[in-house]
């Protein structure tokens, strides 16, 4: 993805990286004084902003002012520092408006290009790559993993849930959808490479676990379903996969971590194995490993 100034995601991962090595980061959670005295900018908890307004920046006195909202969590918070930060940094425009409203900050629905790549960068930030590679060394499928990092990090659920898929050492993918419809999704390193893809803007498959959650809160948030409901992907048709949801009720989101059955992750292959398709690569591989899964069984019909 790139945005109308040219930059692609990629790039922002490599700069977000850079940014954080020359601001000299030793702990976590990270200290955001030391991004702020980087970018060159102060920072103001504001009261009186109103509800639903993350924050904003303004330029005063050679100095950028980030403002943001108290009544948001202190994660949102955070995370609304660093996303300003990046529009500093990268020197994009502020494509949400002046106020930045948390409605179009953090809603995936209408994403502007130029914001999505801020949330990179803030994400990056959050969890540093040098830290979240050390803990991923003891990670677990599922969001018993996911609470613990975000609670060690400071940061939200589902950026959280993002960075860990996306650089978890096994197989598994991460989903966002909002409103019924999948709206992000990342994917370990190892799970691109079986082909296991989910499409961006389908709508959320009602056999899913997921999808029974959203139509019954009473419905089970994890079980273990056939893979075919997430992807057209070669291959999937017999397997299983399990899957475990929480749901964000305030912002109409649903958060999915789907991973390989024990029994079938072994029957995840590369895809040119499968169907002798050209799959599309991805933007950048976090990790270089990939662990292969035992376990030959199949799905009963």
């Amino acid at each position: 993805m790139s945005s109308a100034t040219g930059l692609s995601e990629a790039a922002v991962v490599v700069r977000a990286r850079a940014f954080v090595r020359s601001c000299q980061v030793d702990a976590i959670p990270v200290d955001l004084n030391r991004y702020l005295e980087a970018a060159n900018a102060d920072l103001r908890v504001n009261t009186r902003l109103a509800p639903g307004e993350a924050g904003n920046t303004m330029f005063v006195k050679g100095r950028h002012l980030i403002t943001v909202n108290a009544n948001d969590t202190a994660e949102r918070q955070r995370f609304t520092v660093l996303h300003e930060i990046a529009h500093i940094h990268l020197q994009l425009p502020s494509v949400h408006g002046g106020n930045g409203s948390s409605d179009s900050l953090y809603s995936y629905a209408r994403r502007p290009p130029e914001e999505i790549l801020c949330d990179v960068f803030a994400a990056e930030c959050l969890l540093p790559q040098y830290f979240l590679s050390q803990d991923l060394k003891s990670a677990v499928a599922g969001f018993s993993f996911i609470d613990e990092m975000a609670h060690r990090y400071e940061a939200s659920l589902s950026c959280t849930a993002s960075r860990v898929a996306i650089n978890a050492p096994f197989p598994c993918a991460y989903v966002l959808s909002q409103g019924g419809f999948v709206r992000f999704v990342t994917n370990s390193a190892s799970m691109r490479e079986s082909g296991f893809r989910v499409p961006i803007g389908i709508a959320v498959p009602a056999a899913s676990v997921t999808g029974q959650r959203l139509a019954d809160t009473r419905s089970p948030s994890s079980g273990v379903v056939g893979a075919h409901l997430w992807t057209s992907a070669d291959g999937y048709v017999n397997l299983d996969v399990s899957e475990q949801v929480r749901l964000l009720k305030s912002w109409g989101q649903a958060l999915t971590l789907i991973w390989p059955d024990d029994g079938d992750a072994g029957d995840l292959k590369r895809p040119e194995t499968r169907s002798g398709r050209d799959e599309e690569e991805p933007l950048l591989k976090e990790l270089d490993g990939v662990l292969p899964w035992p376990g030959r069984s199949k799905r009963k019909s």
